[in-house]
């Protein structure tokens, strides 16, 4: 089995089904970070997706730890 920890935006947004535009609303809005979430490799032109880093954000924003006014 193959651990992808990271991979190109545009493999990240084919397997999701987000949008790039969504990625960078998040990333103005500071829900996710450039170097964190979101990764700019020396000599490629396309940003990465931390893959670890996003499951992190969502498991700590997931539903079930969202106050129930929230949900």
């Amino acid at each position: 089995m193959v651990n992808i920890e990271c991979v190109p935006i545009s493999a990240y947004c084919y397997a999701t089904g987000e949008t790039v535009d969504s990625i960078n609303k998040r990333i103005q809005r500071g829900v996710w970070l450039d170097g964190v979430h979101v990764l700019k490799v020396e000599g490629v032109k396309e940003r990465w997706i931390d893959l670890n880093e996003v499951a992190k954000w969502a498991r700590k924003n997931s539903v079930v730890n969202c106050p129930e006014e929230l949900q």
